[in-house]
């Protein structure tokens, strides 16, 4: 199956490398999970995956590459469970509730891998590690102003109520700060309450 946003491959050679990318990419997020980032050899990869050193090569340049293929493989994953949840129908608070529910699932589930790749960028804010924040950004702001042209939502400065939301359910996801202790399930569902009473019209 190809990955979200790709074309689907016709032939059976294009089917074939299709499974291969597949395999090594799950071999990559199952190590980097189970051991990390760091403990995790090209080796131990390409074992997993069944496939050669030299195999693997041929489709990532290094274990970075290949840290932050997984993250953008996972992040566009993302992207279509939100797609698939909504419609134009969907109204536009519950629009909004749905994003943020994908960044926080995507934040939870991949915040050792995330980790990983801020650490190995070196806190570079220039770098590559995708970060499902920066297009779902987009889509949140849009889904704001959209509600508060058709009257659904309330009438918020967009940008900074975004970027506060946003803030909120990232850290909530991965237990930083105050959010630490708390139920991370029990804190999400108040989260969306709280999003749903300050955007609600």
């Amino acid at each position: 199956m190809a990955n979200p946003g790709e074309p689907v491959p016709k032939t059976r050679l294009e089917r074939r490398k299709l499974r291969t990318r597949r395999a090594i990419l799950d071999a990559a997020a199952k190590l980097f999970r189970e051991q990390g980032y760091a403990k995790t050899s090209i080796i131990e990869i390409a074992d997993l995956a069944d496939v050669g050193v030299g195999t693997l090569y041929g489709y990532f340049r290094s274990k970075h590459d290949l840290l932050q293929e997984v993250l953008r493989t996972h992040a566009l994953e993302a992207r279509e469970r939100y797609r698939a949840a909504v419609d134009r129908t969907t109204p536009a608070v519950e629009r909004v509730v749905k994003t943020l529910e994908e960044v926080a699932r995507y934040m939870h589930e991949n915040r050792v891998l995330l980790a990983s790749a801020f650490r190995e960028d070196g806190g570079d804010r220039q770098s590559q590690t995708v970060n499902p924040a920066d297009w779902l950004f987009d889509a949140l702001c849009e889904d704001i102003r959209r509600g508060i042209e058709k009257g659904e939502l309330r009438k918020v400065p967009v940008e900074i109520t975004a970027l506060t939301l946003l803030t909120a359910y990232t850290s909530a996801a991965l237990g930083l700060g105050v959010w630490r202790d708390r139920d991370r399930e029990a804190t999400l569902r108040e989260l969306d309450a709280m999003t749903r009473a300050i955007l609600a019209a």
